[in-house]
């Protein structure tokens, strides 16, 4: 089990280190026309890009906290992500990937806790 956590955190945090990095260099398309079609500003793409990045680099850290942190934030982002779709009435299949990444968010997150509880008794 323990093996399938740190797949699943390393998964994730290279996977959002490099689309925020995809953010800035442009090389993603089909989320900026997402985000014009929402009539999000152009300085927005960039500031979740940022905060993506800062997501991955946080969960791939060694402390539990910084771990935490970066799984919350992950989440807030997926959920951001599923609140857009879902206005702009995309289809259904759409949303499985950001709901599947904030539900491994959400899970990491509470492992965490978990084990924090656990060490404290």
């Amino acid at each position: 089990m323990k093996r399938t956590r740190v797949f699943l955190i390393w998964i994730v945090g290279i996977s959002f280190i490099a689309v925020g990095v995809l953010k800035y260099l442009s090389l993603e398309p089909e989320l900026k026309s997402v985000f014009e079609r929402a009539n999000y500003p152009t300085w927005f793409y960039y500031a979740i890009g940022t905060v993506e990045l800062l997501g991955g680099i946080l969960l791939l850290m060694t402390a539990a906290t910084s771990k935490r942190l970066g799984s919350i934030i992950i989440g807030l982002i997926m959920l951001g992500a599923l609140v857009t779709r879902f206005m702009l009435d995309e289809p259904p299949q759409r949303l499985i990937l950001p709901g599947l990444i904030l539900l491994i968010a959400i899970l990491i997150s509470f492992d965490f806790e978990i084990k924090k509880t656990e060490a404290n008794k």
